[in-house]
């Protein structure tokens, strides 16, 4: 595995956009262990967008399932869209429609839930690999 927090490079900072709060402090803290840096936590969609216009995450970790009328689907795509961040979805539902809404967002992946350290990790490394050369 690659590991992206060395002294050389800053952690890649992440945004957790998830609707079950014990869920977020395990991913937080999941996250942590691997070396990234969490710089919030938000339940809805709106919040959601409001925190990746002031943090400006590297990555936003989006469930599709949120609190409120919109989805993280909806939430992911109007970040991308203000911001250019782009998002690794977290999802129990992988159905055809949810896939195919979700890869309109552009985002970096898709980790279904119940997910694995090593799972995150991957996802995580190839998007911070892909920021890297992006930037």
């Amino acid at each position: 595995m690659t590991d992206f927090s060395s002294v050389s490079d800053p952690p890649v900072r992440i945004l957790i956009v998830e609707d079950e709060s014990l869920a977020a402090m395990a991913l937080e803290e999941v996250l942590g262990m691997l070396g990234f840096a969490v710089v919030g936590i938000e339940d809805n969609a709106d919040a959601a967008i409001e925190a990746a216009e002031r943090l400006r995450p590297d990555i936003v970790m989006m469930d599709i399932r949120l609190l409120g009328l919109r989805d993280g689907i909806e939430a992911a795509a109007a970040i991308h869209a203000r911001t250019g961040i782009r998002c690794i979805f977290t999802s129990a539902f992988a159905d055809p429609e949810t896939r195919h809404r979700a890869a309109e967002c552009d985002p970096f992946g898709f980790v279904r839930k119940p997910y694995f350290p090593a799972e995150l990790q991957r996802a995580l490394d190839q998007a911070a690999k892909l920021l890297r050369t992006e930037g």
